[in-house]
């Protein structure tokens, strides 16, 4: 990945927008600065994490895993599909983005080289780190969506940050 397109940009982005620091940012999630700094240098974090930093300074903070072909159609039928199989959470994104894509666990697994158990883990925690969300999209060809929307606004306007 080139330098100017790091993993963690949105988060650079969603901290200009809320004109927070790095340091004002490690006193609202109450951890050292060097935890936060820490995450920008590795330039990942679990997704459940950037969840949290976004819903702590006022915002929703939604991923998406898109082909080229699928319809909004589509995507709206593989969510009812988990929806009713009580399946939604963190990562319905993801598990919408496999069905409709016809990606197995397995294949997801190998193409990752991690174990099988590995990828059940993410859909059994609930959680993923950010990285493999970059992975999986640059291996299957999908457009990797994040996006921004102010708390509490009945009509915000969603900001693209990726």
């Amino acid at each position: 990945m080139p330098e100017n397109e790091k993993r963690l940009q949105f988060l650079v982005k969603l901290l200009s927008m809320t004109n927070t620091s790095k340091h004002e940012l490690a006193r609202i999630m109450g951890v050292s600065a060097q935890n936060i700094f820490t995450y920008f240098q590795r330039d990942d974090m679990k997704l459940s994490y950037a969840q949290e930093i976004a819903s702590r300074l006022g915002y929703t903070l939604t991923f998406s895993l898109e082909g080229d072909k699928k319809k909004a159609a589509d995507i709206l039928q593989g969510l009812d599909e988990i929806l009713r199989d009580g399946q939604l959470g963190r990562l319905a994104f993801l598990q919408v983005a496999l069905k409709l894509n016809g990606i197995e666990r397995k294949d997801l697994a190998q193409k990752l080289e991690l174990f099988y158990t590995g990828v059940n883990r993410w859909f059994k925690v609930d959680d993923i780190a950010i990285s493999y969300l970059f992975r999986i999209a640059e291996i299957y060809g999908l457009k990797l969506g994040i996006s921004v929307k102010k708390t509490g606004k009945a009509k915000a306007e969603v900001t693209e940050l990726l």
